[in-house]
């Protein structure tokens, strides 16, 4: 039987929920407003936020840090 050794490891080299919640606390953004941003679900940022689940592709992240290089022009 194979399990996940370290649960919070980082997937795809990015910590998803400290990346999500520097975020928010950064440019007052709500879950509402990333999740609309990136085109998924609030339930779903609350999920990466909250370290339930993580991005399933590599694409999704590649669309965060798009994101956040967007927010950071301004």
């Amino acid at each position: 039987m194979t399990t996940n050794k370290n649960k919070n490891q980082p997937k795809w080299g990015i910590n998803i929920q400290k990346e999500i919640k520097d975020l928010m606390q950064k440019y007052n953004l709500s879950q509402e407003d990333i999740a609309s941003k990136l085109g998924v679900t609030m339930m779903t940022i609350y999920r990466w936020e909250n370290g339930r689940t993580s991005p399933r592709s590599r694409i999704m992240i590649r669309e965060f840090e798009k994101l956040k290089q967007e927010l950071e022009k301004k």
